[in-house]
C-alpha cells in the first residue's frame, strides 16, 4: 500500500514539474510574441510572429496576429501607393501651370510698359497680385511635393538657430509694415540646434507667411531652450521657436488641425493653401523634431522643437 502511495506521489510530482515547466515555455513564447510585437512597432517592421513552442491556442493566435500584420501590410502598401501617386499629380499640376503662368507674366510685364489710361494701369496691378498669389500658390504645392518625396536622409549640422531667426524676421520687416504688423524678438542668449540650414529657414519663412496672412498687431519670436533629454543620442534638450500673435478678427481655425494638409479653417482673407504649416511639421519631423500649436482666447502660438546642443 505504502509503495503504491509512494509511486503515485512520485507520478504527482513528476506531473506537477512538466506542467510547471510547460507553464515556464508558454509564459516564455508570450513574452517573445510581445517582443516581436514591440520591435515590429518601434522599427515599423512587417516580419510575421514566429513560435518556438507548438500549442494549439497560441497556434490560433499567431495566426491571427499574423493575418492581421499581413492586412494591416497590404493596407499600408495601398496607401503609401496612393500617396506616390497624389504627390506626383501635385508635381506634374504645378509644373503644368507654372509655364503659362510665366507667360502670362511675361505679358502683363509687357503691357505695363504701353501707355495705359490710369483705371488700366489699376486693373493691371489687380492682375499683378493675383498673378504673384497664383504664383505663391503653385510654390507652395511643389515645395510640399518635394520635400515629402524625399526619402534620403537630412544632413543635419550644429547651427546657431538666433541667428538664422534674426536673419529671416530681418527679410520680412518690409512685408510685416506694410500690413501693420510688428515684430519682437525675446531671447536670453544665442541657441544652437542640430539641423539643416536651408530647411530650418523654409520653416521660419512659413511661420512668417502664416502671421501675415492672419496676425495683428504685434509679432513675438521666442527662442528657448527646453531642460530635459528627449532622445538617447542627444544630451542638449532641445530648442523651441515659437511665434505668438493675436489673430485676425473674423479669422476661424482649430489648433488641433492647423499642421494638416489643406486644411485652411475659414480665414478672413480666403487666401492661403493651408500647406504653409504642413510644410512646418514635414521639415521639422525630417529634422528629428516637432511641431506644437495652441490657442488661447485671441492669441495663437505655433512653433517647433529641434534637437538641441549641449551647453
Amino acid at each position: 500500500m505504502r509503495n503504491d502511495m509512494a509511486i503515485a506521489l512520485v507520478i504527482v510530482s513528476i506531473l506537477c514539474v512538466l506542467l510547471f515547466l510547460r507553464l515556464l515555455l508558454l509564459k516564455r513564447q508570450l513574452f517573445r510574441i510581445r517582443r516581436q510585437q514591440e520591435r515590429r512597432a518601434e522599427e515599423k517592421a512587417e516580419n510575421l510572429i514566429y513560435l518556438e513552442v507548438r500549442e494549439r491556442n497560441l497556434n490560433e493566435l499567431t495566426r491571427l496576429l499574423n493575418m492581421t500584420i499581413k492586412r494591416e501590410s497590404a493596407l499600408r502598401a495601398k496607401q503609401e501607393l496612393k500617396e506616390r501617386e497624389f504627390q506626383g499629380l501635385i508635381t506634374n499640376i504645378s509644373h503644368d501651370l507654372r509655364t503659362p503662368l510665366t507667360v502670362m507674366k511675361g505679358y502683363l510685364q509687357l503691357l505695363s510698359r504701353s501707355p495705359l489710361q490710369e483705371d488700366a494701369k489699376e486693373y493691371l496691378a489687380v492682375c499683378f497680385r493675383h498673378t504673384e498669389e497664383l504664383e505663391g500658390r503653385i510654390r507652395q504645392f511643389f515645395e510640399y511635393s518635394y520635400y515629402s518625396a524625399q526619402d534620403e536622409e537630412i544632413l543635419c549640422s550644429l547651427l546657431n538657430i538666433s541667428n538664422l531667426v534674426t536673419e529671416v524676421m530681418t527679410d520680412f520687416i518690409p512685408v510685416f509694415e506694410e500690413h501693420a504688423l510688428t515684430m519682437n524678438l525675446a531671447q536670453d542668449t544665442n541657441q544652437k540646434a542640430w539641423g539643416n540650414e536651408e530647411l530650418i529657414k523654409r520653416m521660419i519663412q512659413n511661420l512668417m507667411k502664416n502671421c501675415v496672412q492672419y496676425a495683428v498687431g504685434e509679432v513675438a519670436v521666442v527662442i528657448a531652450r527646453e531642460q530635459k533629454q528627449f532622445s538617447e543620442s542627444n544630451q542638449g534638450g532641445r530648442i523651441v521657436v515659437s511665434v505668438q500673435n493675436r489673430v485676425r478678427e473674423g479669422v476661424k481655425f482649430d489648433e488641433s488641425h492647423v499642421f494638416s494638409r489643406f486644411y485652411a479653417g475659414s480665414p478672413a482673407s480666403g487666401r492661403s493653401t493651408g500647406l504653409g504649416l504642413s510644410i512646418v511639421k514635414l521639415l521639422a519631423e525630417k529634422m528629428g523634431g516637432e511641431v506644437f500649436a495652441e490657442k488661447k482666447g485671441e492669441y495663437f502660438t505655433v512653433g517647433f522643437f529641434l534637437p538641441g546642443a549641449p551647453e
